[in-house]
């Protein structure tokens, strides 16, 4: 029965797990150090004590630009190193 034959994985299923868990982690890691640089510079401060760089309040500029600017630039190094190029055809049936 055909229900019963082994299961053969993909060989590419365990490549593109890897993808996924390091996109995940470069998500994760975006969402805390954006958000926690934003919130550990600005949360609480009354606006008299703010301090500004280039116009822009001091937690905006570090962590909404900056932090932005860096998590634009690490998905290029993530697929030069982490990503592999392959086919997305069927495998042939073994």
């Amino acid at each position: 029965m055909k229900d019963q034959e082994e299961f053969i994985e993909d060989s590419r299923f365990a490549q593109c797990d890897k993808e996924m868990r390091v996109t995940m982690w470069l998500f994760v890691i975006n969402i805390l150090l954006v958000g926690g640089v934003s919130l550990w510079i600005g949360l609480n401060k009354p606006a008299a004590s703010m301090s500004y760089i280039l116009g822009f309040p001091a937690w905006f500029f570090w962590g909404g630009l900056v932090g932005n600017v860096i998590f634009c630039i690490l998905p290029y190094f993530m697929v030069k190193f982490f990503y592999k190029d392959m086919s997305i055809e069927a495998e042939d049936e073994r």
